[in-house]
């Protein structure tokens, strides 16, 4: 082993850095702001680096939101969809998914809106790494849905008839417009009745009127 002193200012650096923090912090700022307009120099302040300890620790600023967005995944975005992995019924599933995503949007314990649909929607390069990365995960989204209603239609849960790619881009898109009330200050309640307002639009013959929870 090397006998060289490590300097205890070093230490002390590398023993108060907390990999997962950072990320947070760093996620929190890219979701309240989005990519384009959260700058290096917001970054810095917030997460107490000097430039050369963020390139060294996470690499340039793309690669950053590359990972504070694969943190939101697994600390939000697993536990909203995770009824789609549910047992229960399609319907019951996809009313739990819009609940959950109407909880998280207006609880008031995290910004509002959602990174992953609306992280880079002012980017001037749609083509780019940050609005790639998005586009790639909202079509993950689409096809987690389009799958959950195929696997109804093998059941007999939903009609034979059922279009499951319009009804996966259906409830995509109430999702969207519930994280996008949320930036206009709509209560979970107000979310909520979006969602069962939604699911009225279920095919088949169960009851349409949803919980009143």
């Amino acid at each position: 082993m090397s006998n060289v002193k490590v300097p205890e200012t070093t230490r002390k650096t590398r023993r108060q850095f907390d990999r997962e923090a950072a990320l947070t912090t760093a996620m929190e700022l890219f979701w309240r702001h989005g990519y384009e307009a959260t700058s290096m120099s917001m970054l810095l302040k917030a997460l107490g680096l000097t430039a050369p300890s963020l390139y060294m620790a996470f690499g340039n600023k793309e690669r950053l939101f590359q990972e504070a967005v694969g943190h939101y995944n697994r600390q939000y975005g697993a536990k909203v969809f995770a009824p789609l992995k549910s047992a229960g019924t399609a319907r019951k599933a996809i009313e739990q998914v819009l609940y959950n995503s109407a909880d998280l949007v207006a609880s008031g314990k995290n910004p509002h809106g959602c990174l992953v649909s609306f992280g880079a929607i002012n980017s001037a390069d749609h083509t780019a790494v940050p609005s790639s990365l998005l586009k790639s995960i909202r079509k993950i989204v689409f096809n987690n849905l389009r799958e959950r209603f195929q696997n109804a239609v093998a059941t007999g849960e939903l009609p034979e008839a059922t279009d499951t790619a319009r009804l996966a881009r259906y409830y995509q898109g109430i999702l969207g417009a519930i994280q996008l009330l949320s930036l206009d200050g709509a209560t979970p309640a107000e979310l909520r009745a979006v969602a069962r307002d939604a699911l009225k639009a279920w095919p088949g013959k169960e009851s349409l009127t949803g919980s009143t929870n």
